[in-house]
């Protein structure tokens, strides 16, 4: 795929600094973002109104002369939904929170084109209308940049200059407008790096991000951070009543000061903001627009991305064990057709030794197989040991590194006795060097026991897939948590369940063979044995089934109930249901192509451990109607009739 970039500016700025008491115009540092800035004097101004491209988001922001503040507030359809929050970050250069003064402010429309091999969509739209608001406290320069997109508001702190600088917290806050709300994620801190069932929750401290229905308002916001790397921290939220306020680890005093070098850009705080709805919410690929562009060691002359960044299905041995017989593995990956065997810790062991490793993989490459490896992060939690650990592992000849463990402290002497360590920004630098190293040894990477993912594929495509969430890993498990993964984890990106599995899912062989449909990730990994898999009904449809998609679309559902999502590959489209209670799903097919008929292949409930097979043929007129058991579900496949079937 061309990788293709496209930015349309328009720009009205006034900018100003003092200087020995006197004022001139400067250029803004915001040429380090790319974008060109155009200087003229303006007049004083105290309140900024940015609305989203399509008009329907509009954020007020409004400075306090006299407190020297500074807060927003959004409005959806002419409708409040976040009330006046404040802005605000407290460094060692300066407290950036009150006794402000605004030097300048400019504004600009970004409209660019990425794509990505992998994702909810193959082609991706940045398009947003941006506000700049250059503040000044006792000599030093805080620029607020301030986003509007048509599915979400954003914003970040940038400081210019030269040197070391320190973080005490933030103000940054999201007070939801409204009386009446749910909410939906997990409580703070979460159990091993983010595996705390996700659902309906009402604690102080909530992890990132949150999902919170606005009842009264009839409006899904989904709140949290993008653009998360080591020169900060992955925060979470303090809760007081409708009020989030963005909250440094527990962890973090215990690991040292939040440091780093100017000039410094913040992540962004971030809301996805769904009407009526959490289509939009599901659909959203925010967090990847609010990263930086991929970086270039991975692109071919031609902008396209190197061919060994391939997404790919994987067969795990894991749950299943047998991980002492590669070569079954090998062959089973092989009969599917897909591309990857994940060898899970102490593989080399069982296998007999590195010699032993290297004519395995000899093999795999015999079957076009690729085959990634387990590492626990003490093994890579200084750069040295990162390198030689990622050498040693690429002179094997493995495509990739599952990487486990970031929830423990491995440099200190009780390495689980932490809460939320993997948020802190020495697991973040760790994470950050080992996706530097990715680059160098080409290899993909899945990260588990980590912190959630916050749109860094957008820069680095090789991270195919992270835990972060209540997998199949864990025996029992409410459907509840399954049926909030689409509307809170797999929005801040792709999702290493590892699905389907026949004894440890709590829904039937059809809610299962939804799974890989309704969740996205580079790497689908199967936790279920690969034979059993070959002999399984499902076969049928998973065996071709992609893990990269050119569009992905929410049907119906609601947070911890049920789920109906359409992806496409190519003319081909992909529809799953997953249910907690029984219901009937009446879909419309009117997202397919006008005058165009497909033939149909529908899995449903028959019992707990079977499915209905269906074979029709349909149109964009058409409408289908399933019958979902109790934690049950549906999966079908539409080919244009014209290309067989």
């Amino acid at each position: 795929m061309a990788f293709m970039k496209t930015i349309i500016l328009k720009s009205i700025d006034c900018m100003s600094s003092v200087v020995n008491n006197k004022t001139c115009k400067i250029k803004t540092p915001l040429l380090i973002l790319l974008f060109p800035m155009i200087l003229g004097a303006c007049s004083p101004r105290s309140e900024f109104q940015i609305s989203s491209p399509d008009g329907h988001i509009t954020a007020i922001l409004k400075f306090d002369q006299e407190q020297g503040t500074i807060h927003y507030m959004v409005q959806s359809m002419g409708q409040e939904i976040i009330s006046s929050s404040p802005v605000g970050i407290s460094t060692s250069r300066g407290d950036f929170t009150t006794g402000m003064k605004i030097e300048g402010y400019s504004g600009q429309t970004i409209d660019e084109i990425y794509q990505l091999p992998q994702g909810k969509a193959s082609a991706y739209r940045n398009h947003a209308n941006e506000q700049t608001i250059t503040l000044s406290k006792a000599g030093e320069v805080l620029h607020l940049i301030f986003r509007v997109y048509n599915d979400g508001i954003a914003y970040r702190y940038f400081i210019p200059g030269e040197g070391e600088i320190e973080f005490s917290g933030e103000i940054s806050s999201v007070n939801l407008s409204g009386d009446r709300f749910i909410y939906y994620g997990q409580n703070h801190p979460n159990r091993y790096g983010y595996e705390s069932a996700l659902g309906p929750i009402e604690g102080e401290r909530m992890s990132n991000p949150v999902l919170a229905h606005l009842q009264d308002k009839n409006h899904f916001i989904l709140m949290g951070q993008a653009a998360t790397y080591g020169h900060y921290v992955q925060t979470h939220f303090q809760r007081k009543g409708a009020s989030f306020s963005y909250s440094f680890p527990l962890d973090q005093e215990k690991v040292g000061p939040v440091r780093s070098l100017l000039p410094f850009q913040s992540p962004w705080r971030m809301a996805i903001i769904s009407r009526g709805n959490p289509g939009r919410i599901v659909e959203s690929y925010l967090v990847e627009n609010l990263n930086p562009p991929t970086n270039s060691a991975f692109l071919n002359e031609d902008g396209t991305i190197k061919n060994w960044v391939r997404p790919g299905r994987v067969m795990w041995d894991f749950i299943a064990r047998d991980g002492d017989r590669p070569r079954m593995w090998i062959d089973a990956v092989a009969d599917m057709g897909w591309e990857y065997y994940m060898a899970d810790a102490g593989f080399a062991r069982r296998w007999g030794g590195e010699d032993s490793v290297a004519h395995i993989i000899d093999y795999a490459n015999t079957k076009n197989a690729g085959v990634i490896g387990w590492a626990h992060t003490r093994e890579f939690d200084t750069p040295e040991k990162a390198k030689a650990t990622m050498a040693l592992y690429a002179g094997w000849g493995l495509k990739g590194a599952k990487i486990d463990f970031f929830d423990n402290n491995t440099l200190s002497e009780n390495p689980k006795e932490w809460r939320d360590y993997e948020d802190t920004q020495q697991s973040l630098q760790m994470r950050d060097w080992i996706f530097e190293l990715g680059i160098e040894y080409s290899f993909l990477l899945e990260l588990h026991g980590n912190t959630i993912p916050t749109g860094e594929r957008r820069q680095f495509p090789n991270l195919m897939t992270l835990e972060g969430v209540d997998g199949m890993e864990r025996r029992t498990k409410p459907a509840a948590n399954d049926l909030t993964i689409p509307f809170v984890r797999n929005v801040m990106g792709p999702v290493s369940y590892t699905v389907v599995h026949f004894e440890r899912c709590p829904g039937t062989h059809a809610y299962q063979l939804a799974m890989p449909i309704v969740y996205e990730a580079g790497l689908m990994i199967y936790a279920e044995h690969g034979q059993k898999l070959l002999e399984w009904q499902g076969r049928e449809l998973i065996q071709g089934l992609p893990s990269a998609w050119d569009e992905t679309r929410f049907l119906e559902g609601m947070p911890a109930s049920h789920i109906v999502i359409a992806r496409r590959s190519g003319t081909d489209w992909y529809i799953g249901g997953m249910t907690d209670e029984p219901r009937v799903v009446n879909l419309s097919l009117d997202f397919l192509e006008q005058g165009q008929n497909f033939r149909s292949l529908i899995f449903s409930d028959a019992a707990p451990d079977s499915m209905k097979r269906e074979v029709q043929t349909f149109s964009s007129d058409s409408d289908i109607t399933i019958e979902l058991h109790e934690r049950g579900g549906f999966a079908l496949k539409l080919v244009l009739i014209e290309e067989g079937f």
